[in-house]
């Protein structure tokens, strides 16, 4: 019933070519805000027979991550059984979704989800219900669908009861009349949904996906109950006539989908697996047909001379200009010797000079307190020129340096040694 899309030579939607795999089909993906929005209305319809009162289901569906890394933290760390306490848990789920772990944590523990052992209700551990499973994997179904696969699952479970011979006859028959009236209400809402927007239509299609298989598994199990049964013939034919209703509901909604993606060309309904399915296996004739009705600019063939110009303008290399370099003006700076002479001249007064200083007339002088005032890095300047002095022949002093060594951390010379500066007894001062 749900057939797959691919393009006719025509350029026509249509059914026939099967684009991808039977899970692929047309009513196999739904919109992100939407699918939220119709996975919480069902939430609420399905815990509404045991509510306590309205509003009490939760409104984002990413709540339900917490409840799963619940189950996760169970299944993959309580390996010895004993169970797990609140703060292994906390630890374990992270930030997994909306929220603080301790005010979900509080309903999940309240409402059962999680429980001390039957036996020792007084436990800081806490087992995870095999009750819990269950309700996990059937919201995982319910997020998928809108309520076939369970109907899919009774019919299931009652055709491998007949096959067994587990069921009598009674307990057949209340199985039929309940998948019976199951259908009957899974067609009325597709009934429904046949003059409803085609907006919201898209947003239900993943709910009725599988009306083909719920037929043939219905005709299955009335076959298998009418030759074993007879005397329930007529409520399995009206299963049958449901079924039939069903798939018949199913088909107009496909038919308007087709007509308005062939309307529109709106091929977002089509999941990446199907364009795949139909490269592989469509032929190009059948692809190009997509656009056999679709209208082009036709090319420009027409080209002026100018245009050709301006084009040949744009893309001719840029010619290298090779220039010649500039002549440098040089102006006479004397002889360069003579400048060089000048220089350690100005070099040994300034020398001398400092030295005069120091001595003040006399043949020595202590200089260490001098260089700690000075500072850093004055002081390394001031006993480079120092030892440069005592290098110079003309000079007749010399740099006596101490064996000691002072260390005062909090001054700005750190690390000291005494310096002296001596006038030689052969020597004498310039002056």
């Amino acid at each position: 019933m749900f057939r797959q899309l691919t393009t006719s030579s025509e350029g026509e939607v249509c059914g026939g070519q099967d684009l991808s795999r039977d899970e692929d089909d047309l009513f196999s993906q739904v919109g992100v805000s939407e699918e939220n929005v119709e996975f919480c209305r069902r939430l609420t319809a399905f815990v509404a027979p045991v509510a306590r009162h309205r509003g009490a289901v939760v409104e984002d569906p990413a709540v339900l991550a917490w409840a799963q890394a619940v189950y996760a933290a169970f299944g993959d760390r309580d390996d010895s059984g004993r169970g797990l306490t609140a703060a292994e848990l906390e630890a374990m789920c992270g930030d997994a979704g909306p929220g603080t772990f301790e005010s979900r944590f509080s309903v999940l523990r309240g409402m059962g989800f999680v429980h001390p052992p039957r036996d020792q209700p007084h436990q800081q551990r806490l087992v995870f219900p095999t009750v819990s499973v269950a309700a996990l994997l059937v919201f995982e179904r319910l997020k998928r669908g809108g309520g076939v696969q369970e109907i899919l699952i009774l019919l299931d479970e009652t055709r491998q009861g007949v096959v067994d011979d587990q069921l009598q006859s009674g307990e057949i028959s209340s199985k039929l009349i309940t998948l019976r009236r199951a259908i009957a209400i899974s067609a009325n809402e597709l009934i429904q949904l046949a003059g409803r927007p085609v907006e919201e239509l898209i947003a239900q299609r993943a709910n009725h996906r599988m009306s083909e298989q719920l037929l043939q598994e219905a005709r299955t199990l009335i076959d298998l109950v009418s030759e074993q049964f007879p005397e329930l013939a007529a409520t399995g034919g009206q299963l049958i006539a449901q079924a039939l209703r069903y798939s018949a509901a199913a088909n107009v909604l496909v038919e308007r989908l087709l007509e308005h993606i062939k309307t529109h060309r709106d091929f977002s309904m089509l999941t990446a697996e199907q364009y795949r399915s139909a490269a592989l296996r469509s032929s190009a004739d059948v692809l190009a047909g997509v656009f056999t009705q679709t209208v082009f600019d036709p090319p420009s063939t027409t080209v002026t001379a100018q245009r050709v110009i301006a084009t040949m303008r744009e893309l001719r290399p840029r010619e290298i200009v090779r220039r010649p370099p500039r002549t440098v003006a040089y102006s006479d700076p004397g002889d360069p010797v003579e400048r060089a002479r000048r220089r350690q001249q100005a070099v040994r007064i300034r020398r001398e000079t400092m030295t005069r200083l120091y001595l003040r007339g006399r043949e020595k002088a202590d200089l260490t307190d001098e260089l700690l005032k000075a500072g850093w890095p004055r002081a390394a300047r001031i006993v480079a020129d120092l030892l440069a002095a005592t290098a110079d022949c003309d000079l007749p002093v010399r740099v006596v340096l101490g064996v000691s060594l002072r260390v005062d951390s909090a001054a700005a010379v750190s690390y000291m040694t005494p310096l002296r500066l001596v006038v030689p007894a052969d020597g004498h001062q310039h002056g």
